[in-house]
């Protein structure tokens, strides 16, 4: 339930939205999208949560979020059986902000998010690993200067919610990364993540961060990722099977090359994601993302390609397809809505994760 404190919050964010013409594409987007996936009875929540996190940042500066600098982004996550919620992920921050600002506002947006949800517990027992896995200097030369913190919130049919809290350890010595990053995922589950570390490193991947996702339905969802360029699918598949990601994982990392890279199946990818979560229950939860920017020459090529391997897996293609028109409709010339594509395995079930831009003016 959101309270008084929340309300107001949310009402004081939305205050400094710049453009109203934007601010009402998004309402409009936003609702159709809510409405779509099925959750429309949540709108009024899902809205102030959108405004409390993305409300400022709009139109505000540079994020690395997205290859175009904008702040936010849609996620779809589909699976066999299960309805989706809707789902989004943002940078909280105001004009002239640097990284350090960024930081700070982050996590005390972070805070607000968590007392609208109904989440503050939960949310103040991450905080100090949040802080201690981020850097709070300026940035340096080669590191990534935009803000430390990606801030998502998800809302199931059923009346859930849940926040996910994505860390960037981009900053630093690369062995002080590493370790960081360790130090992080230790500290919030218990998991044998020397395999999944030693395997990394040893496959030439670049620490990325970590994200963690906190509910009411039990211990934290901590993922870690690390990211590479120029990965042959079969070697994709190679690092995933020694860091343990079993028999089901790897022919599904098949299929998932097979139809959204065609002909070129065989080739390197640009840029991919690789990415393991857990929860301190004795299994890993193996995904691998492509950046849409590098996999695919166009969102008409993407859809295409996605949509057919979104029908073999058997999951909600009709949704996805919606969604990204719902995107690129009304945009002059839409490039890059697909910011990334992955397939995952949750339980030893099978599912994609989709992650759509939607642009530089915010929505």
């Amino acid at each position: 339930m959101m309270d008084l404190r929340g309300r107001i919050a949310a009402d004081q964010v939305f205050e400094n939205i710049s453009s109203r013409e934007a601010a009402a594409q998004t309402r409009d987007r936003l609702a159709r999208l809510i409405r779509r996936i099925g959750v429309g009875e949540r709108e009024d929540q899902i809205r102030r949560c959108v405004e409390l996190v993305c409300g400022g940042s709009l139109g505000a500066g540079w994020s690395s979020l997205n290859a175009d600098g904008s702040p936010m982004q849609f996620a779809l996550s589909l699976s066999r059986g299960r309805r989706p919620g809707f789902e989004f992920v943002g940078e909280a921050f105001r004009t002239g902000m640097e990284y350090p600002g960024r930081r700070a506002f982050g996590l005390q947006v972070v805070a607000q998010l968590a007392e609208v949800i109904g989440l503050e517990a939960e949310s103040e027992a991450v905080r100090h690993h949040l802080e201690t896995l981020t850097d709070s200097g300026p940035a340096q030369d080669c590191e990534d200067p935009a803000g430390a913190f990606w801030i998502g919130a998800a809302f199931e049919a059923s009346g859930t919610a849940s926040i996910t809290i994505y860390a960037n350890a981009r900053r630093g010595e690369k062995d002080a990364r590493w370790k960081r990053l360790a130090r992080f995922a230790e500290s919030i589950t218990n998991a044998e993540w020397a395999q999944i570390f030693s395997v990394a490193e040893r496959s030439a991947l670049s620490p990325l961060g970590a994200g963690v996702r906190i509910s009411r339905r039990g211990s934290p969802h901590v993922r870690v990722y690390f990211g590479a360029y120029g990965v042959k699918p079969e070697d994709c598949r190679r690092i995933f099977r020694e860091a343990g990601g079993g028999e089901p994982f790897d022919g599904t990392l098949a299929v998932f090359f097979e139809e959204t890279m065609a002909a070129e199946a065989t080739l390197p990818t640009g840029s991919a994601v690789f990415s393991w979560g857990a929860r301190g229950d004795k299994r890993w939860w193996p995904k691998l993302e492509l950046c849409g920017h590098c996999a695919w020459k166009s969102d008409r090529e993407a859809t295409g390609r996605c949509g057919k391997w979104l029908d073999r897996l058997g999951v909600d293609a009709a949704l996805y397809r919606d969604a990204a028109e719902i995107l690129t409709a009304d945009r002059e010339e839409p490039q890059g809505v697909h910011a990334y594509v992955g397939v995952g395995m949750k339980q030893d079930d099978p599912y994609a994760s989709i992650y759509l831009n939607p642009g530089s003016s915010g929505l």
